[in-house]
């Protein structure tokens, strides 16, 4: 009886160091299994960023990335109708501008580009019917948003078609006492052709044709009174140099 307790107490100490030990073997297992979590975890996310980066995909489509800037000369040429002893018609003198333009690849295939044009003043003059006068300079700024197709996206040289809307503000600066207005704003549709070369890096040359449809402002004489109508609807031919990233 005297030697129970003693062999009790000689036992406790064993118990002890085998909960002791647990208890240190424990967290250390938590904290391996806290590790190798992690580093899965950060293998995924690696392995997802790195297989959704351009970069991953030499170039999204062999071009370097999905955003381009590009700056064009443009040549505006209006579609002007003849005029007749019946009806007066707008004529308005070609001439160069300078464009902005940024584009967006969501696809190796579909992009979308909005151009800036350059505020430019053309020449122009009413013919026909009861008015031959000298208008004065119209000052014209396009600006055009299309979605493009882009018909060999993996090549240097790339083809592409497009359509898309137009808006484009207007101004007349009439000469002497001729008494003139003009619609301050016209919007329309688009279309449009362009091929772009890869020359290095991000680097590209571009040259582009667009048709806006719908520019027909109305020109407003008081003497004599009258409202004609100016059937622009230009040809945007240009050329120009841009970068991809």
């Amino acid at each position: 009886m005297r030697f129970a307790p003693a062999a009790t107490m000689a036992g406790l100490p064993r118990r002890t160091g085998v909960r002791r030990a647990s208890r240190h073997a424990e967290p250390r297992a938590a904290n391996r299994g806290r590790r190798r979590a992690g580093s899965i975890a950060i293998g995924i996310v690696g392995a997802l960023i790195g297989g959704n980066a351009p970069g991953a995909q030499e170039g999204f489509d062999g071009w370097g990335g999905q955003f381009q800037l590009l700056l064009r000369g443009v040549w505006l040429e209006p579609q002007n109708r003849s005029a007749s002893q019946s009806s007066a018609q707008l004529h308005l003198d070609g001439g160069l501008y300078g464009e902005l333009s940024a584009a967006w690849f969501m696809t190796p295939d579909f992009s979308m580009e909005l151009s800036l044009g350059q505020v430019s003043s053309f020449d122009s003059h009413l013919e026909g019917g009861q008015a031959s006068v000298t208008s004065g300079p119209i000052s014209i700024q396009p600006y055009t948003w299309t979605l493009q197709y882009g018909l060999a996206p993996g090549s240097s040289w790339r083809v592409y078609v497009g359509a898309g809307l137009h808006y484009t503000s207007l101004s007349i600066h009439p000469p002497g006492s001729e008494v003139l207005t003009i619609e301050s704003s016209q919007h329309g549709w688009v279309l449009q052709a362009g091929t772009d070369l890869r020359i290095a890096g991000g680097w590209f040359a571009n040259a582009d044709v667009r048709y806006l449809g719908g520019l027909e402002p109305v020109i407003t004489m008081k003497q004599p009174p009258q409202a004609i109508t100016g059937y622009i609807n230009p040809l945007l031919l240009s050329a120009g140099i841009g970068f991809r990233w």
